[in-house]
């Protein structure tokens, strides 16, 4: 039976006896253990800042024996190669100046934001500062796809199966959507917005597209207090003293609704038309409880076909 087209949306978590739990969740990671090893997949996972991207993919590498590659450098979450390791200096590298950029793109937003509250719009600083924004919007958006060709490139040639934190789609159909259309005034123009699509047909298209998208998605409240909890330092309190700063909390604000259309976006644009499996992270915890986890793992192999008795 195809799977393309496929939506699985787990959202209730399987009750499962507690002696059962033991063989459900050895049994499921065998098989996706077997399965990634005879049949290369490429899993991305997308979703809002604060989803808990990076923590799904790390969990399901190192279970089921898949390379997993991360969006920033953050410690312990590092790449992950079963294999080989010489793409880790170069990825590195191409992580580092994300993070950077994504720095100055979170400076850049509370610069406009101050300056709206002192200075009339179209007045001499609030151009200034919104000439800024735009930079560094466009600047934030070319160093991630940077990153994500580079990632796909990669996984195009390992000898292994690969999960990877992040989607080339959310950048376009998410986040330039709600940079361009969705704020007060938009911080990527419309030229900036047309070099992302230029770009994204041109080095893009002939790249490998997913096996498996896995969307999470969850309330603004959850993502923000996810967001406080994990303290990176580029989201961490601003001036005004807010635990979260108020560009970035406008930002994952603006975003959700766009999450919630994206399937349909990306596969309207004729961008992907392969299986998703939709968590609601508010409701399916697979940090902390197996039976959540085991949830994920049957849901991924049900969508890639995994036999029962491979």
């Amino acid at each position: 039976m195809s799977r393309q087209g496929i939506t699985l949306e787990i959202a209730e978590a399987p009750k499962i006896k507690r002696h059962q739990i033991p063989h459900r969740l050895t049994s499921v990671v065998r098989r996706l253990m077997k399965f990634f090893s005879k049949n290369r997949c490429l899993i991305t996972c997308a979703g809002n800042i604060g989803s808990g991207k990076s923590s799904l993919i790390k969990v399901l590498a190192f279970n089921t024996g898949m390379n997993a590659m991360f969006e920033l450098p953050d410690e312990g979450f590092e790449d992950h190669f079963v294999v080989e390791e010489s793409v880790s200096p170069l990825l590195a590298t191409a992580k580092d100046t994300a993070k950077r950029t994504l720095g100055g793109y979170y400076r850049a937003i509370d610069d406009f934001i101050s300056c709206q509250a002192k200075w009339p719009p179209e007045s001499q600083p609030w151009l200034m500062a919104k000439r800024n924004l735009e930079k560094a919007a466009l600047d934030i958006q070319h160093a991630y796809l940077d990153l994500r060709k580079m990632q796909l490139l990669a996984a195009a040639n390992l000898p292994n199966s690969t999960c990877i934190d992040g989607f080339p789609l959310a950048d376009r159909f998410a986040f330039c959507e709600v940079l361009h259309r969705d704020m007060d005034v938009p911080y990527l123009t419309r030229e900036a917005l047309g070099a992302i699509d230029e770009r994204l047909e041109r080095e893009f298209r002939p790249l490998p597209r997913p096996s498996l998208l896995i969307l999470l998605h969850g309330p603004l409240e959850y993502l923000y207090d996810n967001i406080k909890e994990r303290r990176r330092g580029e989201e961490q309190s601003d001036e005004r003293g807010q635990a979260i700063p108020e560009g970035l909390r406008r930002l994952v604000a603006a975003l959700n609704p766009r999450y919630e259309r994206f399937v349909d976006d990306i596969r309207g644009a004729g961008w992907y038309d392969g299986p998703v499996l939709k968590i609601d992270v508010s409701r399916i915890d697979f940090v902390s409880k197996v039976n959540h986890l085991i949830a994920v793992y049957e849901g991924i192999e049900r969508l890639l076909g995994v036999p029962p008795s491979i």
